[in-house]
């Protein structure tokens, strides 16, 4: 590079050998999230099962909370696709079975919990957990605009705040609550946010 840094990792060549090695880490970070959650995602394990030397995953990632960050992001484009069903209240619905699923299975709650607890500890997690959140949230917004298109609700409502009331209570309940994110509730959540 023309400034004498080394590029990063993931930084150039997006179909080469960057792509593969950050696909492999990000890969390993979400495993090793799933099975042991945040504090067991370390770099040496992440090197080991992706199959490069830690300096790589350094380079790339200089702290932890960047890698995780990365990761959740990734796993969440995978599990959470953004719903166009055609109705505000079937996106709803879509998108709260979607984020219930995701955080709420074995996996999902040890990665979302240790997380959640990590951010408590730690400043720099704690900004990336909001960073992730208002990106979800963001990601989430054509949901309303769309809606506010069709005429389903007014253009009063705004976005950020109709996503958050759908996503906050889900939260609260793995988080808080323990009560079941079964069916029921989530389109009784839904149906509620909806006729706001």
């Amino acid at each position: 590079m023309a400034d004498g840094s080394e590029p990063r990792v993931g930084d150039q060549r997006p179909g080469g050998r960057a792509a593969r090695v950050r696909d492999a880490v990000l890969a390993a970070t979400t495993e090793l999230l799933d099975e042991g959650g945040y504090d067991a995602v370390t770099y040496e394990e992440l090197a080991r099962r992706a199959g490069v030397h830690k300096t790589t995953v350094y380079r790339r990632w200089p702290s932890r909370a960047e890698l995780v960050a990365d990761a959740l992001d990734l796993h969440s484009e995978e599990a959470i696709p953004i719903p166009d069903s055609g109705s505000f209240v079937g996106d709803l619905r879509l998108l709260a079975h979607a984020v219930a699923a995701n955080i709420s299975s074995e996996a999902g709650a040890r990665r979302s919990t240790s997380i959640v607890a990590a951010a408590i500890a730690d400043a720099d997690v704690a900004d990336t957990v909001r960073r992730f959140m208002s990106r979800r949230i963001a990601i989430a917004q054509p949901i309303v605009e769309r809606a506010i298109a069709r005429g389903e609700i007014g253009d009063a409502a705004d976005p950020h705040i109709v996503i958050e009331s759908l996503v906050g209570p889900i939260w609260f309940r793995l988080l808080l609550t323990g009560e079941p994110l079964d069916p029921p509730f989530l389109d009784a959540l839904a149906d509620a946010v909806a006729s706001r």
